[in-house]
């Protein structure tokens, strides 16, 4: 009896461990002025981002049927698997991604308390914001196509090397349909509707990039919309 107490008491404490270990946010902005402050910009890509995970095997949320299905099920073109992951892989640049991550970020940061972004240390900057892209992965389901993004953003005061401001989030994405003309007008045009696996496969691979980056961005709006409600609680 003793040892499955004592069993089930570490099974609690490794699964709050692990609940910690994921949920990683700090706000300390009321002890510090950002207003018309330099900060430089800094980016981090996870080493193995270039083996974009690309999840077409399990169901998404509530949706029980295999990816597999979902997204090679319309396809009426005799399209594998490995060719939809392939199409994914070289439209994925985890470089352009981060950047895009970042500029979001920097959005909030220009709205909120009119930063100066400068690109050097030798700018002198107050304060220095690292934005982590760790994990990047796409999903399907009978809905459409989502990429899912795990990343960190961490505001630091240069001079004591304290943290201002951290937050740990993963973000689900959908993916939005692009058109870039091939000729006339070179006005890239966007669609509301969520990207579907027979469009997925019609796409260039101009236009799957854009689409992702184009979500990458909205990734760093919504770390950015976190940091504008701590700015509101400070």
């Amino acid at each position: 009896m003793k040892t499955r107490i004592y069993t089930l008491n570490l099974l609690a404490a490794l699964l709050v461990s692990v609940l910690l270990y994921g949920c990683t946010h700090t706000n300390d902005l009321a002890s510090y002025n950002l207003s018309a402050s330099k900060i430089l910009f800094k980016k981090y890509v996870s080493y193995d981002l270039s083996k974009v995970y690309v999840d077409i095997n399990a169901g998404y949320g509530n949706d029980t049927k295999s990816i597999i299905g979902v997204i090679l099920g319309g396809l009426a073109s005799g399209y594998t698997e490995e060719q939809v992951k392939e199409k994914f892989r070289n439209a994925i640049n985890g470089d352009s991604i981060s950047t895009n991550i970042t500029d979001g970020i920097k959005e909030g940061l220009l709205t909120y308390y009119r930063i100066t972004p400068v690109t050097s240390l030798e700018e002198d900057p107050k304060f220095i914001m690292d934005t982590q892209l760790l994990k990047f992965y796409v999903e399907s389901n009978s809905y459409g196509i989502y990429v899912k993004a795990h990343t960190k953003a961490i505001l630091t005061d240069r001079s004591t090397a304290r943290t201002v401001w951290e937050n740990d989030e993963t973000s689900s994405i959908p993916l939005y349909d692009v058109y870039i003309p091939s000729f006339g007008s070179q006005t890239i045009q966007t669609s509301k509707s969520v990207l579907n696996a027979i469009r997925l496969m019609n796409m260039t691979e101009d236009e799957l990039r854009f689409a992702i980056n184009a979500a990458a961005e909205e990734v760093g709006r919504m770390q950015s919309e976190t940091l504008r409600k701590d700015i509101a609680d400070r």
